[in-house]
């Protein structure tokens, strides 16, 4: 009995289930027109296979495109900006400018150049190439430069009237065609990158610099002139040949410079210096000038020639001069008014000189061993008596050096002058004996404050007589 039972409730169970199975799959089937994820049609005979509906095929469409609009948009943006970046010169006024063009631009084909600016602070950003120049003038607001990511300008980095500025900062720029950075008195601090690979041309003028050593990685230039820095101490530089011109001036009294491997300049020039070392210095094409400088000793051991002239002018404390090797000087020979300067011996090799000579001082010696031939005419003359100037005037073997015409030679008070013929003859010599006077003109004045023109006494009598008749007749008349 309990058997039976059993049966029939499983018997009542499994007719419920068929039930529940055939509603079920009457749901499916009459869903046949519903769309799903995807549009994916369910299969119950065969559920490996899977369609994509016509609908999926549409999104997907409808997709690509956007995404091709995206794309096309984004070409004719990139290309945007690569015109921008591309004009040949931008004017910036404002910082607004600047930032717009800076979020523009990472390299820039043509010259920036920014006037009437008037924030306190110039930051190139993430700026990294300015192919053309990049230049700042007339902005007396403007305290600091910086580029934390310049590296590269291709044509001229100017900074000029700056009245304010205190700092240059370009911490990684390696390449550059020129400096030329005038009239920024109040610059301080400057950076660049230690590792310099090109320069061609630098001025640093009118600076509150104290030294100048970004260069020493660089060994050719065609120009390097440092003038007018007040406060500049000292100038280090590897440069090896300067093709131009080398010219340091009117800086700091105390400023020291240092150029242990200059081997060559077209021009070349020293003034105002505390003191100099050209170890290693053998040409000089054009002209070599040491003026007006407080050293006491000046050495060039390894210059051979000079292609120009060589001047050594008032020079206060110049004491010791070596020029041991210097065989051929093109244009003259000037040593004037170094009044520590005893004796001119220091060109034991000198055969020649292509202009004239000039020498001046107080010094009581000239001493030329190996000197033959002076293209130009000579002038010597010295305050000392002990100066012989028959080696100029009457030469041992007959026939002068001096082929330029004429020589005077002064020694104290005594005065020689000769000329000479193109091939060393001499022609006429005169000697002359002066004596030093007062100053003319201090003469004169003070003889005109005591001497009277005598012819104009009598006018000058008769005309004080009929003044005071004149003066008596109104004085009776008024009483």
């Amino acid at each position: 009995m309990r058997s039976l039972e059993i049966i029939a409730a499983f018997a009542t169970l499994c007719s419920s289930h068929l039930a529940f199975g055939f509603s079920v799959q009457q749901v499916f089937d009459n869903s046949k027109d519903f769309k799903r994820p995807h549009a994916v049609k369910a299969d119950t005979y065969n559920l490996n296979k899977r369609d994509t509906a016509p609908a999926f095929g549409s999104l997907q469409d409808e997709w690509s495109a956007d995404v091709v609009g995206v794309q096309a948009l984004r070409f004719e943006k990139s290309t945007a900006i690569a015109e921008i970046c591309k004009k040949d010169v931008h004017n910036i006024e404002t910082a607004g400018q600047l930032h717009q063009l800076l979020q523009s631009c990472r390299s820039i084909s043509g010259t920036v150049q920014i006037t009437d600016f008037m924030d306190p602070v110039i930051d190139l950003g993430g700026l990294q190439s300015i192919n053309g120049d990049f230049i700042i003038e007339n902005l007396p607001d403007v305290v600091r430069i910086q580029g934390h990511n310049l590296a590269s300008i291709g044509g001229t980095f100017k900074v000029d009237s700056l009245t304010s500025l205190t700092s240059i900062y370009f911490p990684v720029l390696h390449h550059f065609d020129a400096i030329e950075w005038k009239v920024v008195p109040t610059l301080t601090s400057l950076s660049l990158a230690p590792n310099i690979s090109h320069a061609k041309r630098i001025t640093i003028s009118d600076t509150s610099l104290v030294g100048i050593d970004v260069l020493e990685n660089v060994e050719d230039l065609e120009i390097f002139n440092i003038n007018n820095n007040r406060y500049l101490e000292y100038v280090k530089a590897s440069l090896k040949q300067v093709h131009e011109q080398l010219s340091i001036s009117s800086n700091s009294r105390d400023l020291q410079i240092d150029f242990p491997s200059l081997l060559w300049a077209n021009n070349l020039t020293v003034r105002d210096v505390a003191s100099v070392t050209f170890p290693s210095l053998q040409y000089v094409n054009q002209s070599l000038e040491v003026i007006e400088n407080r050293f006491d000793s000046f050495e060039a051991p390894l210059l051979k020639t000079v292609g120009g002239t060589l001047g050594v002018i008032q020079n206060s404390r110049l004491v010791h001069v070596d020029f041991t090797n210097v065989t051929t000087i093109q244009g003259g020979l000037m040593i004037a008014n170094n009044s520590n300067i005893e004796k001119i011996d220091f060109l034991p090799e000198l055969r020649e000189i292509g202009g004239a000579i000039q020498f001046i001082g107080s010094f009581h010696e000239t001493e030329l061993p190996k000197l033959r031939l002076v293209r130009g005419s000579a002038m010597v003359k010295s305050t000392s008596s002990v100066l012989d100037c028959s080696k100029w005037i009457t030469p041992a073997n007959g026939n002068s050096i001096i082929r330029g015409g004429r020589i005077v030679c002064t020694s104290g008070q005594t005065r020689n002058t000769a000329r000479v013929s193109e091939d060393g003859k001499l022609l006429d010599h005169q000697e002359t004996q002066f004596d030093i006077k007062p100053d003319s003109t201090t003469e004169k004045s003070s003889q005109g404050s005591s001497i009277v023109d005598k012819s104009k006494l009598s006018t000058f009598g008769w005309s004080l007589a009929f003044g005071w008749i004149v003066a008596l007749i109104c004085l009776a008349t008024t009483q």
